[in-house]
């Protein structure tokens, strides 16, 4: 999956919400059993990045069935 999202904010701005962005996305992927790369390049060309690469062997407890992997 890729996704693009162009904002209008000026490039100082992006600067400084890229990484409230990031840490909000970090809890909700954090649900899935996945691994992942979530990058953020601004139109400064700062890069704010957070990886993921272990595979959870179970879904977290209180994880709502429709957001559960198929097995």
């Amino acid at each position: 999956m890729d996704i693009h999202f162009i904002s209008s904010l000026t490039p100082d701005d992006e600067d400084r919400v890229a990484p409230a962005l990031l840490e909000a996305l970090k809890p909700m992927l954090a649900l899935l059993p996945i691994a992942y790369t979530v990058r953020i390049r601004t139109a400064s060309n700062t890069v704010f990045q957070q990886t993921r690469t272990d595979l959870a062997d179970e879904v977290p407890e209180g994880v709502p069935q429709d957001v559960r992997m198929p097995s």
